[in-house]
């Protein structure tokens, strides 16, 4: 992709390169995006506010305030109601782990460490069906695992859960801290605060006499100079 840039725009290219790889790749990001890149993100901000893109600015601005305004209130009162019902993790991310904590029951663990901290872990072997079984290697310490489920979400994938079932530890301490509701109600603690009339914001404020420069020349017309390259379809007939 790089090498196209670069004979197409070598601008470009040179605006391209000059950026670190593990701010704008998921190969080099080292999984500090959690899996995201920014374009997903850019597309969830543009489904929320698709309603409101051909208005006028000011109304895109008013309306973009208290949209993020409302979806704060409300995704902030539920992080807090379940966290004050006893939630570690939200529901969707707690379904995706107990998801995992199942497929890993079915998993052979090898220790290969004195301190329990590196694993040999296998799938089940099922010659009928043509399925040989797949070998991963397990760091606890590092929170590493030959699949990259682990390094990527900075949550333990299946293979890292069977071996704290079989070293008895607590895989909930091998979770990203940004997984837990604690950091979720971190988000929206700070509320939008409401906006009263628009005849109350200015007060007592005096504002500066703005004139325009008269040393500027202006368009008698009132209408911009034209910059569009005319062809055959504008000459007259």
């Amino acid at each position: 992709m790089l090498e196209e840039l670069k004979e197409k725009n070598s601008e470009g290219y040179d605006y391209i390169a000059r950026i670190p790889k593990e701010k704008w790749t998921n190969a080099y990001n080292g999984g500090f995006r959690y899996d995201h890149m920014t374009t997903n993100l850019v597309k969830v901000i543009h489904s929320s506010l698709k309603d409101i893109w051909n208005l006028p600015i000011i109304v895109i601005v008013k309306a973009t305030y208290f949209c993020l305004g409302k979806l704060f209130a409300t995704l902030g009162k539920e992080s807090y109601t379940l966290k004050d019902v006893g939630n570690i993790f939200h529901p969707r991310i707690q379904k995706e782990i107990q998801a995992l904590v199942v497929k890993s029951n079915g998993l052979y663990v090898f220790p290969m460490s004195h301190f329990g901290s590196v694993f040999r872990v296998s799938e089940i072997s099922r010659p009928l069906q043509g399925y040989d079984p797949t070998l991963y290697r397990v760091n606890l310490e590092e929170k590493w695992c030959d699949c990259g489920y682990f390094q990527a979400l900075k949550s333990p994938c299946q293979h890292a859960i069977a071996t704290c079932s079989n070293c008895r530890r607590d895989y909930k301490n091998l979770v990203d801290l940004v997984y837990f509701l604690n950091s979720v109600c971190k988000v929206y603690e700070i509320e939008f605060p409401a906006i009263g009339s628009e005849t109350e914001w200015y007060g007592n404020l005096t504002w500066p006499n703005i004139l325009p420069d008269p040393q500027v020349p202006k368009n008698k017309s009132d209408r911009p100079n034209s910059t569009r390259i005319h062809n055959t379809m504008d000459m007259p007939q």
